[in-house]
């Protein structure tokens, strides 16, 4: 039997069999790759997080944040460098490539990082998605260091080629084994998009329903840009029953006007103790101006058609110029799995958050 090798902080190589230049076995070779990746710069990581960003943008809108690349370098170090590995003596399975057997235990990330991942997002710190990524990470990386949990023990075949220039694996190859020893590294940012998702698409919701920036909405909903700016000028400028034709475009433009002068700024989102459920806060200050708009027009008696679409005109260009607005309020939205998909029933939390913004006449 080839002799075992065990890695602890570096990795210890005794046994030398099949060397190639400069007196080092293919072994060796295996053991200094796995001792880079423990001691080197963290850097050695990136070609494996740059894939994991890769699937996590295709899976979340959110983009991953640039100022979160270095934390989370450190963290994947960290978390590899808690592993022991074994290294096995070589064996040659043909001309210039060899087979050399990597025994280790994988780091289980959900059993090592749930709590503290739970804590921090059932109370984030931070309304901004980055700034609590970053904090988390932090105490992922903290957590890894101090108190890992590991699977089931395995055995991962490395193949390493030699060639005149010396030994080799390839990269493809190379980055199988490290998805090996790390399968799962993408979860702990995936559970902070999870739960920032849901405020970032509330967001796109209301931007899009009262200012018109759609951009965000159509990634959330699968939308193209013309398809959601037709959803978004669709039933929202209606005009009045009996309306005079020749104040239609100074309604739609007070009305909309009105609208994007709505005020709401997102709060700290909270994951709850049951799985997918969330609840969003939004600091709405409720713009009145509709309500005011028409009890001011209903105060008044009309005589003519043409006299009570210019008054009802008039008015509300009054308001767009000027809104009316209330005391700041804050709307908690619950939300789950299923609570998206009615988001435009007149009993949903969406529709009601969207009523306490802009009051209806």
């Amino acid at each position: 039997m080839k002799p075992r090798i065990l890695l602890c902080c570096a990795v210890l190589l005794t046994a030398v069999a099949t060397f190639g230049c400069g007196g080092q076995s293919a072994d060796q070779y295996a053991g200094d790759r796995i001792t880079e990746l423990k001691e080197g710069d963290p850097s050695v990581f990136n070609d494996l997080l740059e894939q994991g960003i890769k699937t996590s943008n295709t899976t979340y809108v959110l983009d991953f944040p640039e100022d979160l690349k270095e934390t989370y370098l450190e963290f994947l170090q960290t978390s590899f460098s808690s592993m022991k590995f074994e290294v096995e003596g070589a064996k040659e399975k043909m001309d210039g490539v060899y087979a050399v057997n990597v025994s280790f235990t994988p780091v289980d990330f959900q059993n090592t990082l749930q709590k503290t991942n739970d804590e921090i997002l059932t109370k984030p710190n931070s309304a901004d998605f980055t700034e609590t990524a970053l904090s988390m990470i932090k105490a992922d990386k903290e957590q890894m260091h101090s108190d890992p949990v590991f699977t089931d023990k395995t055995t991962f075949e490395l193949m390493v080629s030699e060639s005149d220039s010396g030994f080799s694996i390839h990269d493809t190859h190379f980055m199988d084994f490290l998805n090996a020893c790390m399968n799962d590294y993408m979860s702990p940012y995936n559970s902070c998009c999870d739960l920032y998702e849901i405020q970032d698409f509330i967001k796109s919701y209301l931007d899009a329903s009262f200012k018109g920036e759609v951009t965000q909405f159509a990634l959330h909903v699968g939308f193209s840009e013309e398809e959601a700016l037709a959803w978004y000028e669709s039933d929202v400028f209606d005009i009045p029953e009996g309306f005079n034709p020749a104040y239609e475009d100074r309604y739609r433009a007070a009305l909309q006007s009105i609208m994007k002068q709505c005020r709401y700024t997102m709060g700290i989102p909270r994951k709850e103790s049951e799985p997918s459920h969330y609840q969003v806060d939004v600091a709405v200050t409720p713009n009145n101006s509709l309500t005011d708009t028409f009890s001011e027009y209903s105060s008044q008696t009309y005589y003519s058609l043409d006299e009570a679409s210019a008054a009802l005109v008039e008015i509300l260009e009054r308001y767009a110029a000027s809104p009316s607005y209330g005391e700041e309020t804050m709307v908690t939205i619950p939300v789950n799995e299923n609570s998206l998909i009615d988001t435009e029933t007149e009993e949903s939390d969406l529709t009601r958050l969207v009523y306490t913004i802009l009051p209806p006449a």
